[in-house]
């Protein structure tokens, strides 16, 4: 049987000019003088003078629910129209939700289980399954029949989890959700968010693959702007530069650093500038998929700043997607 993975929001929603001028609004809000936090010599203090007040620094899923707090929101001041254009995204965004709550589940972590889902847009049906008291292995074949509602080519969740576990579940949902979404009908921009998530996907990929001789041959995901062939030419090759040069063509930007984090932030950096530039569209669309992702980054900003540890500032600056 067919589940809707998001929640169904009865209500109408506002007017795209409405929700366009509150966007701009709390766009105001976001942090855009990172290097001001960075030598901060109180952080919180300099966070709450942001308007940022308390972040909850207890775990990692605190800023991600802090993040879906405010895509909630986003969600809520839709209209049907709106939401079915981003539909994709969100869904995308709370694989996340579903991977935090995978692994408190095998944890016995109820309370923290609870605490993701409050503010998560899955559907009361899925929210359920993950609720259910039952163990872990129950729940992934649960999910595996909730997405192959989606397309027939989740199956096989469960023999990944029983051969790879959570980690080979959350690589196989996110590709194979990847696969069906760029095949499926979809708005120019999300589409072309979506190509760029893929290519980001498959160069960190590679990279990791080059750079520590990993056995067994990368799974790249169909769909990029990259084909397939010129990127199992690259890891033939063993060619761990031809992958900076591939970013550096795709973004129009270099890796500033020569490891995983420097390739991701390079195609981040592009992404930002993409949407930046997508933003001036006179649908809005651009201008909420921008905001959105300037908030997914913000928060992840937030998390390299918050749990750097004792590394340089200037290290924790080139962290930093800007």
């Amino acid at each position: 049987m067919f589940m809707k993975l998001l929640e169904e929001n009865e209500e109408r929603g506002y007017p795209l000019e409405y929700l366009l001028s509150r966007v701009r609004g709390r766009r105001v809000s976001l942090i855009t003088d990172w290097e001001h936090l960075i030598r901060a010599e109180n952080l919180f203090e300099a966070l709450s003078s942001l308007h940022h007040g308390k972040i909850g620094i207890d775990s990692a899923d605190a800023l991600w629910r802090r993040l879906l707090t405010e895509f909630r929101w986003v969600f809520s001041q839709m209209d049907r129209t709106l939401r079915e254009i981003f539909r994709p995204f969100f869904q995308y965004s709370e694989l996340r939700t579903l991977f935090f709550c995978l692994r408190y589940k095998m944890n016995g972590e109820t309370v923290r289980l609870e605490q993701v889902l409050v503010q998560s847009l899955f559907s009361k049906q899925f929210k359920r399954i993950l609720r259910r008291n039952e163990d872990i292995l129950d729940t992934v074949e649960a999910v595996e029949e909730a997405f192959i509602g989606l397309s027939p080519r989740f199956k096989g969740i469960r023999e990944v989890f029983l051969k790879d576990g959570l980690k080979g579940v959350e690589q196989k949902l996110t590709n194979t959700y990847l696969e069906h979404l760029i095949q499926s009908e979809l708005h120019p921009l999300i589409r072309a968010f979506f190509t760029r998530i893929i290519d980001a996907r498959n160069l960190i990929a590679l990279y990791k693959y080059l750079r520590w001789e990993v056995e067994g041959t990368p799974r790249f995901i169909a769909g990029g702007r990259i084909g397939e062939r010129r990127l199992r030419e690259t890891k033939d090759k063993a060619n761990i530069f031809g992958v900076m040069s591939i970013v550096r063509a795709l973004t129009g930007m270099d890796v500033e650093k020569p490891d995983a984090s420097g390739v991701e932030n390079a195609l981040y950096r592009g992404m930002t500038r993409f949407l930046k530039t997508a933003s001036r569209e006179t649908s809005g669309i651009g201008l909420i998929l921008n905001y959105l992702w300037c908030c997914s980054m913000e928060a992840r900003n937030l998390g390299v700043l918050l749990y750097g540890g004792d590394a340089e500032r200037e290290a924790v600056l080139a962290e930093m997607v800007r």
